[in-house]
């Protein structure tokens, strides 16, 4: 992102430009398919709900009632939100980024949304009610996913991945890189992170180009379940045919029930699934 763009996003005659997106879209609960999930078990389908299949989701977050939702592509990006679960009558809002951005993935931090852009390394802060700039920070490498991790006790920190097998941990009140940790299961390296999501220590991550959904102990790395959620695809594929860049990603926690939201780019519809956490690993005291 050059200074030019940087220097735009703080001044009137950006926002100016900025494009809000209202439109109405006639949401229905949709018939929950006869989907079989994964021969373990491993999850459950709750509901299923319409979803923009324009959207080219990078991001998911769900916050205060709402549903947030950023789609990349340049000349294409923006960031949106709707009331969840969403009904016949509501309507889209957001704004549309300029056509050198490429959104990526997004978190709700302290009232705030904190977004990616990809190879710009240039990250946003944007107020969730207005879609108002707020401020920017620098990251290093690539940004894909975020997401902010918060435990009692412990300083606050953002986990971001960059596509690789690595995550980085940025400290919460500065976005200063603090360290990273390498994502491995049964000790084989893990790439291609994508969309993530976090809950306390637990880090909730897309993996490029499959459809697995891995549930990955943040302060090791270590895989420590593998959610295959291709019923899922197979599903949003009979409604609309997908393209192969249609892939899984987007993952937001939603607390009042202790479910999640599952969606991917391009696709027509959102999954609310469920599943058990496993227990995290008892590590030495310091």
């Amino acid at each position: 992102m050059t200074e030019t763009v940087l220097n735009a996003l703080s001044t009137n005659s950006f926002r100016a430009t900025m494009r809000v997106v209202r439109r109405l879209f006639a949401f229905a609960i949709l018939a929950i398919p006869d989907i079989a999930c994964a021969d373990d078990a491993s999850y459950q389908l709750l509901n299923t709900y319409p979803h923009e299949p324009a959207l080219f989701t990078q991001g998911l977050e769900l916050y205060q009632g709402k549903l947030y939702e950023s789609s990349g592509l340049y000349g294409h990006s923006k960031i949106i939100a709707r009331k969840f679960p969403p009904s016949a009558t509501d309507s889209i809002t957001g704004t549309a980024l300029p056509a050198n951005i490429f959104a990526e993935g997004i978190s709700q931090y302290r009232g705030k949304l904190y977004m990616l852009t990809w190879r710009a390394g240039r990250g946003l802060i944007i107020d969730p009610q207005h879609f108002k700039l707020l401020g920017v920070f620098p990251y290093q490498g690539q940004g894909w996913g975020l997401c902010a991790s918060i435990v009692e006790g412990r300083a606050d920190h953002f986990v971001m991945s960059n596509g690789s097998d690595q995550l980085q941990r940025l400290a919460a009140d500065t976005m200063k890189l603090l360290s990273t940790v390498s994502v491995k299961e049964d000790g084989k390296a893990i790439d291609n992170l994508n969309e993530l999501e976090c809950l306390g220590d637990y880090v909730v991550a897309n993996q490029w180009h499959t459809n697995n959904l891995l549930i990955i102990d943040g302060r090791s790395g270590e895989v420590l379940k593998k959610l295959d959620l291709s019923a899922l695809a197979s599903a949003a594929n009979k409604t609309t045919p997908l393209v192969p860049e249609a892939v899984l990603n987007g993952v937001a926690y939603d607390a009042s029930n202790d479910s999640w939201l599952v969606t991917g780019k391009l696709w027509p519809t959102i999954f609310r699934i469920k599943f058990t956490l496993p227990a995290l690993p008892l590590q030495p005291s310091t």
